[in-house]
């Protein structure tokens, strides 16, 4: 017998290399325990059932990210999602300017000690839309020139562990337009249910933004300056902000969904000392969103 097995460490240990979800090569170490460590290129085969879940919501968001003016704004309430393989998401509150995303697993590392709870690590390439900002969102706005909506590539890195989900994201501003710049966002949410048809989800979030991406939002050009009367202003890379939220979900039905989600936002660093924000608009933010969805 192996010093392994005799030192009474049951661990199986599962190494999967996914060419397709159809193929794979197992090596699978022998062990009376339940514990099971998978890593692999690939999603995780699992028997995890497809959610889908399609609606709108109405939220009230600030015009612009820092103004301290806010306004309603129609939001498409789009979650589709096969755990460990793919995911596909609406916007939400954490972003002022809508963004949605898409990403699918190709590494995952799973460990399981037999009961319902794993832990799971998930990386894949991310694709990200962009509502992007118009200069008449606000009057504030007028001679900043809008900012395309648009879409970019990048990142996403999931840890789930029980109840909790830690969720790092990196993305480019845009691909194949006249915006540049790379958003990174970070996520830890801890879901609880309340009962039977009350969840809550509530989480902490911040995002850091290159030159690009803090400049193109939060910079005011020469041009600019001369178009709107602001001062003019070089925004650096940096921690954007910083928040918190609350989430919840009440099945009216087996079908119907009803959501609500509310949230506080710091702006920091160059987001909250440009004229934009600093003179014009304000470094809290808050947004809120209600609204009703379909489950499949």
């Amino acid at each position: 017998m192996s010093p392994f097995c005799k030192t009474g460490m049951a661990v199986a240990i599962v190494l999967n290399l996914y060419i397709s979800p159809a193929f794979s090569q197992e090596i699978t170490n022998e062990s009376q325990s339940n514990e099971t460590l998978s890593v692999g290129i690939g999603f995780p085969d699992n028997s995890k059932p497809l959610r889908a879940r399609a609606g709108i919501g109405v939220g009230v968001f600030p015009d612009y990210e820092g103004s301290e003016d806010y306004s309603a704004k129609v939001s498409p309430l789009i979650h589709i999602e096969k755990p460990g393989v793919f995911f596909i998401k609406g916007a939400s509150i954490n972003t002022n300017d809508g963004v949605a995303s898409a990403g699918l697993t190709l590494f995952h590392l799973t460990y399981a000690d037999g009961s319902t709870a794993e832990t799971q690590l998930l990386v894949g390439p991310l694709v990200r839309a962009y509502r992007g900002r118009d200069d008449d969102d606000n009057d504030i706005l007028n001679g900043m020139a809008d900012i395309d909506s648009s879409a970019g590539v990048g990142i996403f890195m999931k840890l789930n562990s029980g109840s909790w989900l830690f969720n790092l994201a990196a993305a480019s501003q845009d691909v194949g337009n006249k915006n540049d710049g790379l958003l990174v966002t970070f996520d830890a949410v801890y879901t609880t249910s309340i009962n039977k048809n009350l969840k809550l989800a509530s989480g902490l979030s911040t995002s850091w933004g290159d030159d690009d991406y803090m400049q193109g939002y939060f910079g005011v050009t020469s041009n600019q300056a001369a178009n709107t009367g602001l001062a003019q202003f070089d925004s650096k890379a940096g921690i954007k902000d910083v928040g918190i939220n609350i989430k919840a979900t009440y099945a009216l039905s087996k079908n119907w969904i009803l959501d609500g989600q509310v949230g506080y936002w710091r702006l920091l660093n160059d987001t909250a000392d440009n004229p934009l924000v600093d003179k014009e608009g304000s470094e809290n933010q808050v947004r809120g969103l209600v609204g009703l969805s379909y489950q499949f």
